[in-house]
């Protein structure tokens, strides 16, 4: 296993092809044997699979994918690094390798509607979140996903009210899938190493709440009630120039949600926040809907 995952192997390479790794698209290459065995593992892969990876790199990852998924579909910007990847590894037949930026790229035209897709990936640091984010809205197909993300993000995405990393992608994140930590690991896993501590996050997807209906709403509501994060809620949605509602209709949902007038975003659940989304967005204010 992981033939590629050796510093000394990937240095060689970037020497041979005269490609020198751009911390700014987040080329850190994974050269860590343990580490791959373990994001393979949890990613139990089957032959009628098919996998989205995202920025392949070197293919370090790539090339243990093509021996176990049905399908393998890496999307990589870099097309210095995409003519490694067909050097190395493009005669395998399940490997279809596209040259493009994955917040652009048409991924939906990739697959069928019916497919069973599987994300396991290295995402690039810097697009990490939007990535994640156009991923899990945009292919319904995806149900699962292994990824590794700088160790900060992991910690916002998993956290809390309360938690210092809690905010908008929090929510945002849980309300689309159900996720844990599968471990932290140290920048000496990759090459060169980053300086920064990474995460690998197993998520399945869920039923998003809110509904399929209100995701865009939601993530908008989200985005006005933390702008300001140390601002209260009443404040924070009901004023400046453009508010995003009637500070009135704030106060009166949280009275009727039985929330104290002062509540700050960061201190609410996202099942909290989604009550307060409905009620000032839904059909009025609580007085109204109760006089109907």
């Amino acid at each position: 296993m992981g033939e590629l995952a050796k510093p000394s192997v990937v240095a060689d390479l970037l020497e041979k092809y005269g490609i020198s790794p751009m911390r700014s698209l987040g080329q850190h290459f994974l050269v860590d044997g343990n580490v791959l065995r373990r994001i393979l593992e949890a990613a139990e892969l089957e032959t009628g699979d098919t996998v989205l990876e995202i920025g392949p790199g070197m293919g370090t990852l790539t090339e243990e994918l093509c021996s176990r998924a049905g399908r393998v579909v890496a999307v990589e910007m870099d097309r210095g690094l995409c003519s490694v990847l067909r050097d190395l590894l493009g005669n395998h037949p399940h490997l279809e390798i596209i040259t493009g930026d994955a917040l652009r790229v048409d991924l939906a035209s990739l697959f069928a509607p019916d497919e069973r897709v599987k994300v396991v990936s290295n995402l690039p640091y810097s697009v990490a979140t939007p990535l994640l984010l156009r991923l899990l809205r945009e292919l319904p197909q995806v149900r699962f996903l292994v990824i590794t993300v700088q160790r900060e993000l992991a910690d916002r995405y998993l956290a809390g009210p309360g938690d210092a990393a809690y905010g908008a992608v929090s929510v945002k994140i849980q309300s689309l899938v159900e996720m844990r930590r599968l471990a932290n690991v140290p920048p000496t896993v990759f090459f060169p190493p980053p300086r920064v501590e990474s995460t690998v996050l197993l998520m399945h997807r869920k039923a998003p709440e809110p509904s399929e209906g209100e995701v865009e709403a939601f993530f908008l509501f989200l985005n006005a009630c933390f702008a300001s994060r140390r601002k209260m809620l009443a404040n924070a949605l009901g004023g400046g120039r453009n508010p995003y509602c009637p500070r009135e209709a704030v106060a009166e949902a949280l009275a009727f949600l039985g929330l104290p007038p002062t509540c700050r975003a960061e201190e609410l659940s996202r099942q909290q926040l989604l009550a307060l989304y409905r009620f000032v967005t839904k059909g009025g204010s609580p007085a109204e809907r109760r006089r109907r």
